[in-house]
């Protein structure tokens, strides 16, 4: 055999060498693949597993701690898990009559609200009632998945505008929304009819009415400090600071922060509500009250305060420009929002006497207004950690637009059985 003829004998072995090699790593390769799948399977199911027994355990541990509240409230608190996956301890507040309320606030405080009779608007959805309405324990928080959560001990989420609050509670899931003017009102008037009108941090991470009842401030600084972040955690004040003084009712209404109320806008100083707990009611379509906050000065020089504003059926001064949002001229400020001065010609409408916009006596639930007569405003009530005697059940502020924010304002939740 020639050297020519060995050279392709040997590149020809050579050739079916390599293609053999290639042919066994082929068939290595693909039991390594089919060892890698089942691994992989494995170990996706192990996994998918797992995750099934930590959620059947969080479900069984939410529901313990859920029958645990509701045994230890008799069934007055309950845990709510939102479609976000986060939970909500809520307050459930039962349907009571107008009539009842009024005659026990005027037997304790001698005073005549003039509320009428019926079932409260907090109550009533497009005038279909309901038995009860649950409310938010404590201040909304953050939460997972972009949410929010209401739970005790932890800092209230804030520095959030109107629209992002309200739409925090309805991407809760259905039956959610933002508490409303209703709702806000028909438990300030409950907590009078049965004197436990709650107070709150209103000084600094202490109640200014009484000194001794203080929370964690979330600087950890001392009470009354009137230096750093005097913003307390939610539901670590004592009982006086519940809706009912007691361990079970609705937390920190007062003070601590602002809370932005729905179902309520001052568009050009007209009152617009809607007429009862509907949330589902289109901003457009809230009843026009003919009910106006009226200024004492026509002034539109500067940003101060121009004095008290007066409850009327129209404005006849003006601190700004129609429809101007902005803050860039006069508001309007009383010390007792229920002591405002009515125009000789107001005529009086009684839902808005229910939900504390309009008084029939100058000492109700306390607390300042602050209104602008131009642009639309939306409504804060309750007050803040520096609030003082401004603060209250009663606080009205319809001084920011809805696109307004800050450190002090927050909201809360609510839910329809």
């Amino acid at each position: 055999m020639s050297l020519e003829d060995e050279v392709k004998a040997l590149t020809a072995a050579t050739s079916e060498q390599t293609k053999a090699s290639q042919d066994l790593a082929q068939e290595v390769a693909g039991k390594m693949g089919d060892l890698d799948k089942k691994a992989d399977d494995a170990i996706a199911r192990a996994e998918a597993g797992f995750n099934d027994k930590v959620n059947e355990l969080t479900d069984h541990a939410i529901e313990g701690h859920k029958k645990a509240i509701e045994d230890a409230s008799g069934g007055r608190n309950t845990i709510l898990i939102d479609d976000q996956g986060n939970p909500n301890i809520m307050v459930r507040i039962p349907r009571f009559n107008y009539e009842d309320a009024n005659a026990a606030i005027l037997a304790k405080h001698g005073i005549d609200l003039q509320l009428g009779e019926g079932t409260p608007t907090m109550f009533l959805t497009n005038g279909a009632p309901r038995g009860e309405v649950l409310v938010a324990k404590h201040l909304a928080s953050s939460g997972k998945n972009g949410g929010c959560s209401v739970v005790g001990g932890v800092q209230p989420r804030t520095s959030v505008n109107y629209d992002a609050a309200k739409a925090l509670c309805e991407n809760k899931g259905a039956n959610w929304h933002m508490m409303s003017v209703h709702e806000w009102a028909a438990i300030a008037l409950w907590s009078l009819a049965n004197d436990t009108v709650p107070r709150g941090n209103t000084n600094y991470g202490r109640s200014h009415e009484n000194k001794l009842e203080t929370a964690r401030r979330a600087d950890n600084g001392t009470p009354g400090d009137a230096s750093g972040t005097g913003r307390t955690d939610t539901g670590k004040g004592p009982d006086t600071w519940a809706h009912d003084h007691g361990a079970w009712g609705v937390q920190d209404l007062v003070g601590n922060v602002w809370e932005w109320l729905d179902q309520m806008t001052l568009k050009n100083g007209q009152i617009i509500t809607t007429l009862d707990n509907n949330p589902s009611i289109a901003e457009v379509n809230w009843h026009k009250h003919g009910a106006y906050f009226d200024s004492p000065s026509d002034s539109m020089s500067g940003t101060g305060n121009v004095g008290s504003p007066i409850l009327s059926n129209s404005v006849t001064k003006r601190n700004g420009p129609l429809d101007d949002d902005s803050h860039d001229y006069p508001y309007m400020n009383s010390s007792n929002w229920a002591g405002i001065t009515q125009s000789a010609t107001y005529q009086k409408i009684e839902l808005l006497r229910r939900l504390l916009l309009e008084s029939e006596v100058t000492n109700s639930v306390t607390g300042g207004i602050w209104a602008r007569n131009y642009g639309n405003r939306v409504p804060l009530r309750g007050g803040g950690w520096v609030g003082g005697s401004g603060a209250g059940l009663g606080a009205l502020h319809l001084y920011n637009a809805r696109s307004g924010s800050g450190s002090t304002v927050g909201f809360r939740p609510a839910f329809f059985v």
